[in-house]
């Protein structure tokens, strides 16, 4: 299935719900100004050439964090355990990539720091079940997803600008 983010008129296209939440989330950012539609373009198409479908982007969560292990610290790991090969970051699916670039613009533009950041990042790699998702490896980026709504929803991106 194509993760395109333009409307498709192919008949049988159905988004999947991680390529729904995306769209809205990139909506809402765009609508209230907090990314500029033409620059996440531009991001976008710098990193789709780093699409991989076969690259290593799991995860390997390993034994679950310590309950008492802050997020931010299980966040920090993860990040620096971000899929990349020697070019830099690799990504199976287009919304893998433009989940990527909304987080570094929303960084970039002084939305959050990356310590927030590893802190959203940990709270979802802590809230992963034992047994089931966390047996199956879940895409690192959608972790990256959750935090992204995770740090909207925080920091009131989705509420309109006055």
């Amino acid at each position: 299935m194509s993760t395109d983010h333009d409307e498709k008129t192919e008949p049988g296209f159905a988004p999947t719900a991680l390529e729904g939440r995306l769209r809205a989330i990139e909506t809402v950012l765009t609508t209230n100004g907090h990314v500029e539609k033409a620059k996440l373009g531009a991001f976008v198409e710098v990193f789709e050439s780093r699409i991989e479908p076969h690259a290593g982007t799991d995860i390997t969560p390993g034994a679950p964090p310590e309950p008492d292990q802050p997020a931010a610290q299980v966040g920090a790991q993860a990040m620096l355990a971000i899929p990349r090969d020697a070019e830099g970051p690799v990504f199976r699916e287009r919304w893998e990539v433009v989940t990527f670039a909304l987080a570094l613009m929303l960084a970039e533009r002084g939305a959050f720091n990356w310590g927030e950041w590893a802190e959203m990042l940990g709270e979802q790699i802590k809230r992963l079940p034992i047994g089931g998702e966390r047996d199956q490896n879940p895409t690192y980026y959608r972790l990256w997803l959750g935090a992204l709504e995770q740090i909207i929803a925080h920091k009131g991106l989705a509420e309109a600008r006055s």
